[in-house]
């Protein structure tokens, strides 16, 4: 696929994500969309589980402070997130739990939301068509390896998924919160997990 079809392919997605009307009828899942970002031409992608306040509010995934510490990680690494990476999640609506005063918490999408958007991170693939993925926390990481999939036990190693290498590890979200209550150890083995990513894609500037 050249660099105008898989650009006109992701476009097509896109422009089906904002139209989703299954996506939004959906209960405690938002109505404003999210898009992927960064580079349809790379070799890896990164996909999260699903968007969260900050996310939504910018209709870009993993800018909060997830997004962050994620960034921070990788540019460390000698990576251009925005250049190296393809950026997405398994759903492209905040899944939320509602709570008194219109206020909104955070919470995994239901598998539910994962039949009705599964097509789009399909097409995505199918596009980019990355050497490497790396599925940032359970979600994803099931999404790819099957429900039954452990990521504390398993997390860390690479697996083969359509012959695409898929690389799961915690989601940064994860990490920022154990490392709030004391787990410092779980910040080191998701550094340790994104290092691996150097084994199948080099930084561009290395390359």
């Amino acid at each position: 696929m050249s660099k105008n079809e898989k650009e006109e392919a992701i476009k097509n997605i896109i422009e089906d994500i904002a139209g989703c009307k299954p996506c939004r009828e959906l209960p405690d899942v938002g109505n404003i969309p999210v898009f992927p970002r960064g580079n349809p031409l790379a070799a890896a992608m990164l996909v999260g589980e699903g968007p969260g306040e900050q996310e939504e509010r910018q209709q870009k995934p993993f800018v909060g402070a997830a997004g962050k510490l994620l960034t921070e990680t990788l540019t460390n690494m000698g990576y251009d997130v925005n250049r190296d990476f393809y950026i997405t999640n398994i759903v492209k609506y905040r899944s939320y739990k509602a709570l008194p005063g219109s206020r909104k918490k955070n919470k995994p999408p239901t598998i539910r939301q994962i039949n009705v958007e599964h097509d789009f991170l399909e097409r995505e693939i199918a596009a980019v068509k990355p050497k490497l993925i790396t599925a940032l926390g359970a979600k994803a990481s099931q999404w790819f390896l099957g429900k039954d999939f452990k990521l504390t036990k398993e997390r860390g190693k690479f697996y083969n998924w359509h012959g695409i290498t898929i690389l799961p590890t915690f989601h940064p979200a994860a990490v920022i919160r154990a490392k709030a209550v004391g787990e410092e150890e779980r910040i080191r083995e998701f550094r340790d997990d994104l290092g691996k990513i150097r084994e199948v894609i080099k930084p561009s500037i290395a390359a």
